[in-house]
């Protein structure tokens, strides 16, 4: 039996949540919209939430449609219908067109299981063997000063200085958004589906393996507050489940709530996380 278990939490009550996953049998996908200051304009009337929940959505339709379809070709073609369906009323031109990130996980007949990340969402995968953890570091890799800025301790305590650095950052990231030195995402062009990083994993029905996506608001658990490794988020996800994963999280954000201990972009952003498990005692 394949077991899927999911939780998202938003990163502010007074917020959507521009988180978005889907799941069918042989299917799992989270997209983490991206975030922009409303006054730096994105020439779309719907929005990042919007955005991932459309993507995520004919994710899922490509697949039904097409099974055997490899993720890339199934992101690509979400990519282009999501822009189809908002270019009639939106600058889909603009630099700031709302995008995503992207993790999925599709299942073959005979078990197999590919994978793929575009962005900075997470998968991980557990198959009794070994241990496999990818993340797309490309966005890390631009802007930096700007970025540093950010995250410089203390920046977060001057809201209207802080809010200026964030301002100057997401301009700087949107001059390298989907260009060949830059950085991939999921926006209006289907060809960042075949930038996406993917791979393919052995039938894991008899080792009982696991996989997770994350997006990066759950994935700082590790890569930024240290709280888990993958292998003992891995046993979390299994035991207590992805609730307890985010509780975990949020509790920690609280602890450093102006960013000085962990220096960091937003302070507290959207987090899902997905476990799926083959389950053999059933």
């Amino acid at each position: 039996m394949l077991e899927f278990r999911v939780a998202t939490d938003p990163g502010s009550p007074d917020k959507p949540n521009e988180d978005a996953f889907a799941i069918l049998p042989t299917l799992a996908v989270v997209a983490d919209g991206a975030t922009s200051p409303p006054h730096l304009g994105d020439g779309c009337l719907h929005g990042p939430a919007w955005y991932a929940q459309t993507l995520v959505g004919f994710v899922a339709a490509a697949h039904l449609s097409r099974p055997a379809a490899e993720p890339a070709d199934l992101l690509a073609e979400a990519i282009e219908r999501t822009t189809q369906a908002h270019s009639s009323t939106c600058d889909i031109a603009h630099p700031g067109s709302p995008s995503a990130t992207v993790a999925m996980l599709t299942m073959s007949t005979d078990g197999t299981a590919r994978w793929l990340v575009l962005g900075d969402c997470t998968f991980v995968a557990n198959t009794g063997s070994d241990l496999l953890a990818v993340s797309d570091d490309r966005l890390s890799n631009t802007s930096h000063a700007e970025r540093a800025a950010v995250k410089e301790p203390g920046a977060a305590s001057d809201p209207a200085e802080y809010a200026r650095r964030i301002d100057a950052l997401v301009l700087a990231q949107r001059a390298h958004r989907n260009h060949r030195d830059g950085f991939w995402v999921a926006s209006t062009d289907p060809q960042a589906g075949h930038q996406s990083l993917t791979g393919a994993l052995a039938d894991g029905r008899a080792t009982g393996a696991q996989f997770a996506l994350l997006t990066d608001g759950a994935s700082r658990i590790v890569d930024l507050y240290g709280v888990h490794t993958w292998p003992t988020t891995l046993k979390v996800l299994d035991s207590t489940g992805p609730g307890e994963l985010l509780r975990l999280l949020r509790e920690t954000e609280r602890g450093d709530h102006l960013a000085n201990r962990f220096p960091r972009v937003k302070l507290r952003d959207d987090a899902t996380a997905l476990v799926s498990s083959w389950r053999n005692d059933a």
